[in-house]
């Protein structure tokens, strides 16, 4: 699977990206995005069910996604670095991702 990056310009003038994870049975991809504050998330749902993610501390939530659908959540400083979901299946697993503020290593 290839995680697309688009760019675009906010209102500042700053470049921010909007950065896809996708959500797939019992796992996010990539489990790990790097952003940085202006950037937006966008959850693509390619799992097989209905998908709710929450940011720690119950920060946001996305409501149920539909299979196929998307959310988009747009981040700032203050965004929770850690996130879970679950499938609408009573016996879903919860499900774990990250975002971190530190740059991409490139070596």
């Amino acid at each position: 699977m290839l995680a697309v990056v688009t760019t675009v310009f906010g209102a500042t003038g700053a470049l921010a990206e909007a950065r896809n994870v996708l959500i797939v049975d019992g796992a996010y991809f990539p489990a790990l995005t790097h952003v940085q504050p202006g950037d937006q998330l966008v959850f693509i749902n390619n799992s097989t069910t209905n998908h709710t993610i929450t940011g720690a501390n119950d920060a946001w939530t996305s409501g149920p996604i539909p299979v196929l659908g998307s959310y988009t959540l747009d981040v700032d400083a203050d965004t929770p670095e850690t996130f879970t979901g679950a499938g609408s299946e009573a016996d879903a697993a919860v499900m774990e991702g990250a975002i971190s503020f530190d740059a991409v290593a490139t070596e």
